[in-house]
């Protein structure tokens, strides 16, 4: 069993980044749901093992595309930068 174990994910949109889903240990959760415009979706899972030691902490990130317009997600992306998780 771990010691923690939470994801979050947040969508890229014309007006910036936007929370999305997530779980926290504390038993704080909402459900995953893509916003209107939502050009790009990135996700976040950590997890550390029972004995909390930085080297057992797993940091899981990636990126999916939503549109095939690469000019915009890139534009978009060169504007609000990377997304800032809070797991």
């Amino acid at each position: 069993m771990a010691a923690s174990n939470e994801w979050e994910t947040q969508y890229l949109t014309s007006d910036g980044w936007v929370a999305g889903g997530f779980k926290h240990d504390s038993g704080n959760k909402r459900e995953d749901i893509q916003p209107q415009g939502a050009v790009l979706k990135a996700y976040r899972k950590v997890v550390v093992g029972q004995l909390g030691a930085p080297s057992s902490m797993n940091v899981d990130e990636s990126q999916r595309e939503l549109i095939r317009d690469k000019y915009l997600i890139n534009s978009l992306l060169a504007k609000y930068g990377q997304p800032q998780f809070g797991v």
